[in-house]
């Protein structure tokens, strides 16, 4: 067994986490990773001549057992004389009004605390106790959900203000020290449960992996991502000088030329997660790289939403990107599989339904559609002139005005017309007609049902 203290003795080193003099503010969430960072920072504090403090956050989820996590980090903090500092987010409410999921809600509001107080009381280092096993996560979630190379270079050791010394140790390893010198730690039930994919990840597909193929593999994918992370270095060099040539940047707009369309797919993929996400916080997925790669072969005019507030609109030389910060209420929706929204005094949802829950009706405001190249990500908006969709039961494009008029929609109530769009195609005319394209067929695999009332 390894003696993890000089393990992480060495990897601070090796890699200049620590120096004297600094003021580190660590986050304690009281289960065993965080406890143990603890009491291995106060125990060396002397040997590395630093201050330390704990910041803890409470979630507000999992109501009295998230007040017992608090609780224990205080008392644990009293007891070796730390300075303790807990902070109560409103995850929910924060993920509801921000549309995130609870995890990326939770790990938002954290990280803008963290960079927040630090500022203001002077820490200048922040350390997280993610581990060998957390990277490993992160690699195999970021490969399984298609993030591109940079997803592949893992957890980052230091990044600004924060550092992350125990990447080089196992959670096994951690809890065979804690039990060794009876230190309590607690236990966050949630992490149990197979509620997220990362839990999947970690309860089930891991532990078979390391039966059945390589004990190793935390180790292994640390090793292979800090070698993607080399490699990270030169290919952003090279993007930079794409950015250069191809990019033009404002405020709330790019501009990308056609002439972009030479470059490798893969590049130009990465080229824009990058760009997206450094200048509007965007998380570029993979079927978004798709449209908008199509949307630069596409008529002048025509355009996608990324999301409520960031369009995309082709021009004669390029794309524009535009970013608006206060999007009117009723412009442009998001909706995921398995969600509702509430617009205009209707309620529109879109339901995962088994082929033998079909039930055809001649109400208008239910449709079964196939999602067989479909995502999960529905973008719900006012029509537009020059949308075309193909009616259910044709076989060439129809302009919507066109359709509109054939259903005989007073001209006062045309604007008013919802389209349900997804990969920059129009699903369904809500309330109307879905696209003969997404119908159902035999060999339809995924079926969707979108309902309005």
């Amino acid at each position: 067994m390894r003696n993890i203290e000089q393990e992480i003795i060495k990897f601070i080193s090796q890699y200049n986490l620590i120096n004297k003099k600094d003021r580190i503010l660590i986050a304690l969430s009281g289960g065993p990773d965080s406890v143990f960072a603890l009491h291995f920072f106060n125990k060396f504090k002397s040997k590395y001549k630093i201050e330390i403090a704990a910041i803890h956050f409470n979630h507000q989820l999992r109501e009295s057992e998230a007040d017992e996590d608090e609780k224990f980090s205080e008392q644990l903090c009293k007891s070796l004389n730390i300075p303790f500092f807990p902070f109560k987010l409103k995850v929910k409410e924060f993920a509801k009004t921000n549309k995130l999921s609870i995890e990326e809600a939770a790990r938002k509001l954290r990280y803008e605390i963290l960079e927040k107080f630090s500022d203001e009381n002077n820490f200048n280092k922040i350390i997280t106790a993610h581990t060998l096993n957390d990277n490993t996560e992160t690699v195999l979630l970021n490969l399984i959900t298609g993030t591109g190379f940079y997803g592949l270079t893992g957890i980052p050791i230091k990044r600004d203000k924060i550092i992350r010394p125990l990447l080089c140790i196992t959670k096994d390893e951690i809890l065979d020290y804690l039990h060794k010198h009876n230190i309590n730690y607690r236990i966050d039930s949630s992490n149990l449960k197979n509620d997220f994919k990362r839990n999947i990840l970690r309860n089930e597909i891991l532990p078979l992996i390391k039966s059945k193929l390589n004990p190793q593999v935390d180790l292994a994918i640390f090793r292979s991502s800090k070698v993607f992370e080399d490699f990270k270095t030169i290919i952003d060099k090279y993007i930079n000088d794409l950015v250069k040539k191809y990019l033009r940047i404002s405020e709330q707009k790019i501009f990308i030329k056609s002439t972009i369309k030479k470059i490798e797919d893969g590049v130009f993929g990465e080229l824009l997660k990058k760009i997206l996400y450094e200048y509007f916080n965007y998380q570029l997925e993979y079927q978004d790289v798709i449209s908008l790669k199509e949307l630069l072969k596409n008529q002048t005019g025509k355009r996608i939403n990324l999301s409520k507030n960031i369009i995309v609109t082709k021009e004669r030389n390029g794309i524009i990107i535009n970013k608006i910060e206060n999007p009117k209420e009723n412009d442009f929706f998001e909706i995921r599989v398995g969600k509702k929204i509430k617009v205009e005094n209707k309620t529109i949802g879109i339901d995962k339904v088994n082929k033998s829950e079909i039930e055809f009706t001649k109400s208008k405001n239910i449709e079964y559609i196939s999602a067989d190249k479909l995502n999960d990500k529905f973008i719900l908006r006012k029509w537009t002139s020059g949308d075309k969709f193909i009616p259910l039961g044709m076989k060439k494009p129809k302009k919507i005005s066109d359709f509109l008029t054939d259903e005989k929609i007073k001209s006062s109530e045309k604007k008013d017309k919802f389209v349900l769009t997804n990969k920059n195609f129009i699903v369904w005319v809500v309330g109307l007609r879905i696209d003969d394209r997404f119908k159902i067929t035999q060999k339809t695999k995924k079926v969707l049902k979108l309902w309005i009332k």
